[in-house]
């Protein structure tokens, strides 16, 4: 019988030790004084190293036990100073890392003006910011002379472009772009928006005959035709347009002309403007290509251009779902206009 009762008694203590270490697990707050930088694919383990064993175990079981799923941890840094319950440990890593960087997002078909307005509005820089640094001749002569980002070869190609450059347009790639938040954004984005180029089209082109003639088009494409599909058809339309001297009618490229953003180009002022024949970037009124590019194209266009698709049209429209309708001739277009629009 005291046997008996000594077992109960050393179980007790068992239990309370085990009670003890149980309160201790899951209410002590964990203390960390540390930054630590997850990169990306690096798992939740990294922070929980910086723990003590103990602490870490602890962690080890809070999150087993609550099903806390750390899989989709943002690349980034993690800031720790001071002491958290767990579910504060959790949650600090859970709301995410740290930006040290700023994420712009350059929209396909944009120009130089779009860029500006758009970096303006985001507070990244102040009006007409982007637009003088793009169009400093002293800043692209650098380039040329490869004093700026290592050189870019593609913008001393005068045999294509025929005269030194006005501005950057059309070398500015649309993409999405992590910029340092420390340092001043303009040079970095511009300066990855070149590279971008230099990948993701220069270094594709083979043979760039009337190289300049190519992207101009392609430049307009992107403003008259979203759909990848489309786009070469579209491109063979305009090619056709050329060769027979026919003006290519993109309306859309008179706006280049009023040195304005696209969103502020509205149908009224497209209306206004479509019989000025004194803005060269008319292709209403004046016969040919804009002298320079309109915007900054996907390689979907440019490739559309370089590789057009034959075709018996002549003519084009969107109606107001956005589906494009051919015509072989004015009547066929014009009864397409009657049609859908």
């Amino acid at each position: 019988m005291k046997h008996a009762k000594k077992k109960i008694k050393l179980w007790r203590r068992i239990l309370v030790v085990i009670l003890i270490i149980f309160i201790y697990i899951f209410t002590k707050d964990i203390a960390l004084e540390s930054k630590i930088t997850i990169e990306s694919g690096e798992s939740v383990a990294k922070i929980l190293n910086e723990l003590d064993p103990i602490e870490k175990l602890r962690m080890k079981l809070y999150i087993k036990t609550h099903a806390i799923d750390f899989s989709k941890l943002e690349a980034g840094s993690y800031t720790f100073s001071g002491t958290y319950s767990k579910a504060e440990f959790v949650q600090n890593i859970l709301k995410g890392s740290e930006k040290d960087y700023i994420r712009v997002t350059i929209l396909e078909g944009r120009s130089i003006y779009d860029i500006d307005e758009a970096l303006t509005r985001k507070g990244y820089i102040t009006p007409g910011e982007y637009l003088t640094y793009v169009s400093n001749p002293t800043f692209i002569n650098q380039i040329n002379r490869g004093k700026a980002s290592g050189g870019y070869d593609f913008l001393d190609e005068k045999m294509y472009i025929g005269k030194a450059l006005q501005s950057l347009e059309w070398f500015l790639y649309p993409d999405t772009y992590n910029l340092d938040k420390n340092k001043p954004v303009i040079p970095q984005l511009v300066n990855k928006q070149l590279e971008t180029f230099q990948a993701r089209v220069r270094n594709k082109v083979t043979n760039p005959i009337d190289w300049y003639k190519t992207i101009i088009l392609a430049s307009v494409l992107e403003k008259e035709e979203r759909d990848n599909d489309n786009k070469a058809t579209v491109a063979g339309i305009f090619l056709k347009r050329l060769d027979i001297w026919m003006k290519i009618d993109a309306d859309i490229t008179l706006c280049y002309g009023l040195k304005t953003s696209y969103a502020s180009c509205t149908p009224a002022v497209i209306g206004r403007n479509v019989g000025d024949s004194n803005n060269v970037y008319n292709t209403r009124a004046v016969r040919w290509l804009p002298p320079t590019p309109i915007s900054n194209p996907t390689r979907e266009s440019i490739n559309a251009v370089m590789n057009p698709q034959s075709s018996d049209y002549l003519y084009y429209l969107h109606d107001m779902q956005g589906n494009i309708h051919y015509g072989r001739s004015l009547e066929e277009h014009n009864a397409n206009k009657a049609k859908y629009l």
